[in-house]
């Protein structure tokens, strides 16, 4: 993998993470113009569990980003080895 196309990707990991963390708590959650159309569903995505569980999706996404800026780190310093 590139290493721009790498940066990319972690950021695009940390942006989704981040807002599926604090979206679900906030005022556009409830205000939803999705949630008119599929009014069954109203209950069930306005309920403090399945924000929750949002939540949970987002911080594993941090974390999937945190480790993909391990290993792009880690391929520096494995690029900068110098060689027997």
């Amino acid at each position: 993998m590139s290493r721009l196309l790498a940066i990319a990707f972690i950021l695009f990991c940390f942006e989704v993470g981040l807002f599926l963390i604090i979206v679900p708590w906030t005022g556009m959650w409830d205000d939803n113009m999705l949630l008119d159309y599929v009014g069954f569903l109203r209950p069930v995505i306005l309920h403090t569990i399945f924000r929750a569980a949002v939540s949970l999706l987002g911080l594993v996404d941090v974390f999937i980003g945190l480790l993909e800026l391990r290993n792009f780190f880690r391929s520096f310093k494995i690029a900068n080895r110098p060689t027997p």
